[in-house]
Order: C-alpha cells, then sequence, then structure tokens
C-alpha cells in the first residue's frame, strides 16, 4: 500500500501490522534485498507505528472479529512485538534504539512463572505457551543461555513441555474452557513450532528426537495425520495446507523424515 504496509485480512483498505511484518519477512526470505524499496517502506511503516511502551499492537483502525482472542489495537501484543524485532533483526537494525525499547519491554513483560502473556502482564491467568516459546528462544539466542530471563523461562517451558507430552501418550487434552479433545496437531506442535520465525533454534537448543518427550510427540503426530496425508488444528474440520507444510519442516528437523527422499516425492506433484 502506498504507506509502506500491506492490508489486513481483516479489512483489504487498512494496513495489518502483522500482515506488514508476516509479509515483509516473507519478501526477505524470497531474496528480496533489504535495501529495496518494498522491504525499507514496509520497515519504515512499522517504525512509524510502535508504541510508547516498546512493542506493537494491531493497527488501531482496524476493528478485531471477537473470536480473535490472540490480537488487539489497545495495547502492545509480545508475540508480535517479538516478530517484529525478528524483523528489524533480519534488516541490520538489531542495534537500533526501536529494537532495544522493544527487548526491553519484553523482558519487562515476563511474568513471575517465567513466562509471557500474550497481552497485559497477568500474573493470575498465568502464561501464554504460544508466545512463551516465541519469545523464550529468541531470548536465548540474543542473550545466551546464562540470561536471567532463559533461566527463569525455561523451567516454565520444561513443564508446558512435559504436559504436551502427557497428552501426546494418553491420546486427548483438556482445552482452556474444559473441554476434552483429542490430540490435534496445533496442541502438539505449539510449542515447537511458529509459523514465521525459524523454530530450529528450539530443536539446536537440545529439544530434538534426544528428548524422550519429543519422541511421544512425534508419535502422536504420526498418528494424527488424515487419510489425506495433511493435518488439521482445532479450528477446522479439514487439513490445514500451513500446518501440513509447518508439520512436514519439523519431522525433517527431527530426522523423522529424510529431505532428500521428500523432495523427490514433492517433484512427482509440481
Amino acid at each position: 500500500m502506498p504507506s509502506g504496509g500491506f492490508p489486513s485480512k481483516f479489512h483489504n483498505k487498512v494496513e495489518g501490522i502483522k500482515e506488514t511484518c508476516r509479509n515483509t519477512l516473507l519478501l526477505l526470505k524470497c531474496g528480496y534485498p533489504h535495501n529495496s524499496l518494498n522491504i525499507q517502506s514496509a520497515v519504515n511503516y512499522l517504525l512509524k507505528h510502535q508504541r510508547e511502551d516498546g512493542g506493537w499492537s494491531e493497527n488501531p483502525k482496524l476493528t478485531i472479529p471477537e473470536k480473535i482472542v490472540e490480537l488487539t489495537t489497545a495495547q502492545s501484543i509480545t508475540w508480535l512485538t517479538a516478530d517484529i524485532i525478528e524483523l528489524l533483526r533480519t534488516v541490520g537494525l538489531d542495534e537500533s534504539e526501536p529494537c532495544k525499547k522493544a527487548l526491553n519491554w519484553l523482558r519487562k513483560m515476563q511474568n513471575q512463572d517465567g513466562g509471557w502473556p500474550m497481552f497485559k502482564k497477568d500474573q493470575f491467568r498465568g502464561s501464554d505457551p504460544d508466545s512463551t516459546a516465541q519469545i523464550l528462544f529468541m531470548m536465548r539466542e540474543i542473550y545466551g543461555e546464562k540470561d536471567a530471563v532463559w533461566l527463569k523461562g525455561i523451567k516454565l517451558f520444561e513443564k508446558f513441555l512435559d504436559e504436551v507430552a502427557a497428552d501426546a501418550e494418553k491420546g486427548y487434552y483438556i482445552a482452556p474452557n474444559g473441554e476434552k479433545r483429542e490430540n490435534d496437531i496445533y496442541h502438539l506442535t505449539h510449542l515447537l513450532l511458529s509459523s514465521l520465525v525459524d523454530s530450529k533454534r528450539r530443536i539446536e537448543a537440545g529439544y530434538n528426537s534426544n528428548d524422550v518427550r519429543i519422541n511421544k510427540i512425534v508419535h502422536a503426530i504420526l498418528k494424527s495425520q488424515r487419510e489425506d496425508g495433511g493435518w488439521r488444528p482445532f479450528w477446522t474440520p479439514n487439513s490445514d495446507p500451513t500446518y501440513t507444510m509447518l508439520t512436514l519442516k519439523l519431522l525433517v528437523w527431527l530426522g523423522v523424515i529424510n529431505s532428500e527422499e521428500l523432495r523427490r516425492e514433492i517433484a512427482i506433484y509440481v
């Protein structure tokens, strides 16, 4: 768009902060140079919309549907801010003041239990596992394993992983609303996968096939594959292309699938 932003999926004439960040990262992955007009315009758009506390919210011009619980226009969002930090680091702005300010805000947002909420810091509701995993392993990459934030957070991640491994073994989990659900691909992989950032850093940190819990999760993943070959998250009755692709990526990283064999298989259908 003329502003440098990309349209929101909620309104195609209004920029979305999430879409601007993720589309820009995709362009970079496709080989667009950092100094190209598209990349620079998008980064400048995001920098103009950094909130006073250092984080980013979704565009206040948007109306977010009630069913979308992970986004808000009213306050900074931890995981979205982490996405934008990844973008700033990718284009060489890791030492810039906006990036430092965002990182400082994220570090302050860590809960007493070691994790992160999606929005407002709330000790009583606990931490969001997705946001915690994403931010924690980014902090490890930036600050190292002696960092106080990492040491505090990794204990909670271990607890989350124990719980998912137990769910993988018994075949179901209890949703936040108390509903008993059959294991789906989102629940099985939400601690290990990210649709945006290279989740391989979690595997490189030791959460790989040498971990008994990961092996239990992998077994449940293979068991949950659908007849059409795909996998589905809980919010759709059908196999989801994005989650199927991410699952294949995870299985390759864990050594369950050989990447060359997968490439040959895919080539048949291209």
